[in-house]
């Protein structure tokens, strides 16, 4: 079965008639519908303990800083519903989503405005 379990020819065929409110089509050619949600990540899951958890920023920024866990979530957090489209072709619809919108962020490190990239460092190595 996979990672994830595909929905019922039924439930494909309306998710491809189903539109958004701009008129476009909700599921993009290519994509399936799953109810599942789908666990893909890179190595072990590590063990974190919040009270070492630290966000480091470097580089094209007036000033480094480092966030402890309080003071990341300090920055205001936020919930969103959305859809998700995978490059693995899968697709969920209406996923609530909670986290510091990345303009808030923003503005608590001071980017230098010649910054166009961001690149995040995470544990065993993985960057992206």
């Amino acid at each position: 079965m996979g990672f994830f379990k595909k929905g019922s020819n039924d439930m494909a065929t309306a998710a491809t008639r189903e539109m958004r409110p701009d008129g476009k089509v909700r599921l993009p050619p290519g994509q399936h519908l799953t109810q599942g949600w789908p666990v893909l990540h890179y190595g072990n899951v590590p063990r974190i303990d919040l009270e070492n958890w630290r966000f480091h920023v470097w580089g094209l920024v007036n000033e480094e800083k480092s966030f402890t866990w309080e003071q990341f979530n300090a920055l205001g957090q936020t919930r969103d519903t959305s859809d998700i489209h995978c490059v693995t072709t899968w697709s969920k619809y209406d996923n609530t989503w909670e986290g510091i919108p990345f303009a808030a962020f923003l503005e608590a490190i001071d980017v230098k405005p010649e910054a166009k990239h961001v690149m995040v460092h995470s544990y065993g190595s993985y960057t992206t």
